[in-house]
């Protein structure tokens, strides 16, 4: 006979395989247990990103003798009793997984005590089996405390990420749960340091400012609205599109309190921004979606990462309703018009990468309106005509292959303050000057590959949260490279010099920036990383709308674009495009 069942232990560690997938998750299951067994208060500790001992302690309801050696056994929960239960569940457990299979993977010891006991029990494991088990008179609660994870299994161990990446993992955990439950008192500790002590009455207004210590509470804009018909209601905060980053490691997303990672949400809070959201950028945004239990499936992962909706193009349409409806009503902001100088315009010519000159700065109101997609607008026309309307996006990327194609060229004028016209032998040629200039000056940085600094009269202050300290820290020679250098006080950053190339009005989002692109520094090749880094320098330096381009100034752009024959900029945007003769002669039906 060849089919035979798995002895338990293999079973276990099998099943630690999907809950056990780094510190991170562990961390995350004992949190939510807390929280589940109503915790005022909520104390994580870690050493060595969580690899070596984490801690997580509790006020919560704590359990008996009895309830305690039941909960380390596998699939047992006090959460759901029937499978009609999966549909009604209002608490983050209920698989019966967790403590079962952590303590299968590690040396565990846990102590729990009902707040009106005189005393509970306190049981020390070893790869799933009780070592020990002794009276516990602490206080009311639980306390789980975990001890070289995954040692049973070191083929599993050793796949563990570096301390410093598995801490930022547990780190950003934890700012989860900060965020989702404003009435809990939390306490983190990470290698002896406090990186959070917040006192439940905190609210989430503030919340979101410790966690995101670049932007302030004026920064950010309240969204609510709750959909009679379906039941549906979405609220939180979210900034103006101004304010972003250049990840969607601002966005946070929360399904009944429980913390997804869904793009179609993503995409649904990102599109309520329409137009007004920069090409690659993305905005910070805390976001709470409550919707009855049973039109929402929370068991198709795992780690309950991700959620299935009964009615999904609801719940999206929802979403992007209510963040157009709050970026409409907030009404204006103020954008800075910079004339520059002409003779200021050749940025990068030597290794200093002079700066184009910001002069004169004034304000001028602008009145953010949601923007119809004008792919679906062009797909209206055509319904009623029937002309071929092939200027459609893609057509208009027939332009990228090669300025060669497009022959002679007699410059026309800047239009909108952000494009150049351009007439060629092969039709119109629209250039977009951001995109062109951030790709110069990218070309430039990267002849260098070491960027000169420029000191600052004034030095800049920055308040930076843990994971972005932490990651300066790592990083100081790579920062160093690219022209920083800076004081650090308590967890203020006080920058004294800034790559050259870039506006002074630009230094603190630009450092930011390049932190967040090192958080990916795991994911990229480093000459990959470097070059992201050298990319976002080069987007903050370049031109921007407002930013007036004398004619001459247009003109020695577009001559270095067609010297160079570049087709895109550094984040792979097109830098043009060519509505060809052809293309224009069928439209107005010229044949």
């Amino acid at each position: 006979m060849k089919v035979k069942e798995l002895p338990k232990d293999v079973v276990l560690k099998i099943a630690a395989g999907e809950v056990v997938t780094g510190c991170f998750s562990v961390v995350k299951e004992l949190v939510e247990n807390a929280i589940d067994a109503h915790a005022k208060k909520i104390e994580v500790e870690i050493e060595a990103g969580g690899k070596e001992f984490i801690r997580v302690s509790d006020d919560g309801d704590g359990m008996s003798v009895l309830d305690l050696k039941e909960a380390i056994k596998p699939h047992t929960t006090s959460k759901i009793d029937t499978v009609e239960d999966l549909h009604r569940l209002t608490t983050y457990g209920f698989r019966g997984e967790a403590l079962s299979t952590i303590a299968s993977v590690s040396r565990m010891v846990i102590a729990s005590k009902l707040h009106n006991d005189e005393s509970g029990a306190k049981l020390k494991i070893s790869g799933g089996l009780i070592t020990s088990e002794e009276p516990y008179y602490g206080n009311g609660g639980t306390t789980v405390e975990v001890f070289d994870l995954l040692f049973n299994t070191p083929a599993r161990r050793k796949f563990l990420k570096s301390a410093a990446v598995e801490g930022r993992m547990v780190t950003e955990i934890i700012q989860r749960f900060i965020l989702s439950n404003p009435n809990i008192t939390f306490s983190y500790i990470r290698d002896g340091k406090t990186t959070y002590d917040v006192p439940g009455t905190l609210s989430l207004k503030e919340r979101i400012k410790l966690i995101f210590p670049e932007i302030s509470t004026e920064d950010l804009i309240e969204i609510s609205h709750f959909d009679e018909n379906s039941g549906i209601a979405v609220k939180g905060f979210i900034t103006m599109p101004e304010k972003t980053r250049l990840n969607r490691f601002g966005e946070m997303i929360f399904v009944n309190n429980r913390y997804v990672k869904q793009f179609e949400l993503n995409y649904a809070l990102e599109r309520g921004y329409g137009e007004t959201l920069e090409k690659g950028r993305f905005p910070f945004a805390v976001v709470f979606i409550n919707i009855e239990p049973g039109s929402v499936d929370v068991n198709i992962h795992p780690q309950k990462l991700e959620v299935k909706f009964s009615e999904t193009s609801r719940v999206l349409e929802i979403v992007k309703r209510t963040v157009r409806k709050a970026i409409h009503e907030q009404g204006t902001y103020k954008i800075k018009i910079k004339p520059i100088s002409p003779e200021a315009f050749h940025a990068g010519e030597t290794s200093s990468t002079k700066p184009i000159e910001r002069q004169g700065t004034t304000e001028k109101s602008f009145n953010y309106r949601p923007l119809i997609d004008y792919r679906a607008d062009l797909k209206k026309v055509n319904q009623g005509n029937s002309l071929p309307m092939e200027i459609q996006r893609q057509h208009f990327r027939t332009f990228g292959e090669s300025f060669e194609k497009t022959g002679n060229l007699n410059f026309i004028g800047v239009f909108g303050e952000r494009y150049i016209l351009v007439e060629s032998d092969k039709g119109l040629l629209i250039i977009d000057q951001h995109a062109a200039h951030e790709r110069l000056l990218f070309e430039k940085l990267k002849d260098f590959r070491r960027i000169e600094a420029q000191q600052l009269l004034s030095p800049l202050e920055l308040k930076l949260d843990d994971l972005r300290y932490k990651l300066l820290d790592r990083n100081k020679e790579k920062m160093t490279q690219l022209g920083f250098h800076w004081k650090s006080k308590n967890d203020t950053i006080i920058l004294e010099t800034i790559p050259a190339s870039v506006p002074q009005s630009e230094a603190k989002k630009v450092f930011m920036d390049i932190l967040d692109e090192l958080r990916l520094e795991k994911l990229e090749e480093p000459e990959k990383l470097f070059d992201n880094l050298l990319a976002s320098i080069a987007c903050r330096a370049a031109l921007k709308t407002g930013d007036r381009l004398s004619i001459e100034e247009a003109r020695r752009l577009v001559d270095e674009l067609k010297e160079k024959k570049l087709i895109a900029c550094p984040h792979g945007r097109p830098i043009s495009m060519l509505i060809s003769l052809s293309d224009l002669d069928n439209y107005f039906s010229r044949r």
